[in-house]
């Protein structure tokens, strides 16, 4: 039987221990399980459930099923694999915009200087602020956008952003951010119960973008980079600055160090 039904011995004494398939007659001498070639078809049916999922105690049940009652548990079964196959596919979209995040930051050609880049349109999870600065960002309205995304049944990036008008600024505790926000992983539509929360896209096009090491100092220079970058080549841009903060590493033992990238959408 072991043969027939490329199973091991092993196997087949455990299911007797358990009664989910016994043999026909066991010898109560040498303790040899014998078995007939009709009982293939209840092992092809254990086995069919198994590689679908269904654990042992449910294959116990299924086997006293008339045939009309196995068909409704079938398509339950057949329902149950198709929401795992979308939670997969949800998870592996997730894991390629995750990579793509990746790959971008590698790709960032220099630090402290502005380069140009084009961009694919993404969505962004943003929540409307008053009074935030770089400086001054609140955990709590993070955490807000993180529960959610979260509620709709997906994962936060380890990305983060903010919103906010393009001028000219002198200190860094001159920029207010509109928006914080989050990229969107998901493919999947978002309903969200608080006004305050919106789904935004950000656009696809071409982009000015400047890329450095956080700290207070640094923001500000960088900025007035892009700033006078834009100046001096009257670009037309789409006047809102979208600010991108991700970690140069994943390490806890590591001092905890952020890249920050600013970027406006300019006109091709």
């Amino acid at each position: 039987m072991a043969k027939m039904t490329n199973l091991s011995g092993q196997t087949l004494r455990y299911y007797d221990r358990i009664d989910l398939f016994k043999p026909i007659y066991t010898d109560a001498l040498t303790n040899y399980r014998y078995y007939t070639e009709s009982q293939l078809y209840t092992l092809d049916l254990i086995k069919s459930l198994k590689y679908v999922g269904t654990p042992l105690d449910k294959i116990k049940e299924v086997q006293h099923y008339a045939v009309e009652d196995m068909i409704p548990f079938l398509e339950e079964q057949e329902k149950r694999i198709e929401n795992q196959l979308a939670q997969l596919k949800e998870a592996q979209y997730i894991l390629r915009k995750t990579r793509k995040q990746m790959l971008e930051q590698l790709s960032i050609p220099s630090f402290g200087e502005v380069y140009e880049k084009r961009e694919d349109a993404s969505r962004i999870l943003c929540l409307e602020v008053t009074n935030v600065t770089a400086e001054s960002t609140s955990a709590e309205d993070t955490i807000k956008l993180m529960k959610a995304i979260e509620n709709e049944g997906s994962v936060q990036t380890t990305r983060y952003g903010s919103i906010y008008p393009l001028k000219n600024y002198h200190s860094i505790s001159d920029i207010i951010y509109q928006f914080i926000f989050i990229p969107i992983l998901t493919e999947k539509s978002i309903e969200l119960a608080e006004d305050n929360i919106t789904v935004r896209l950000m656009p696809s096009g071409r982009y000015a973008s400047i890329a450095f090491v956080y700290s207070p100092k640094a923001y500000i220079e960088h900025y007035k980079k892009l700033y006078a970058y834009i100046e001096k080549k009257q670009i037309q841009t789409e006047m809102d600055v979208f600010e991108i903060v991700m970690p140069m590493h994943y390490s806890p033992n590591k001092e905890e160090q952020v890249i920050v990238e600013l970027k406006l959408k300019i006109e091709d």
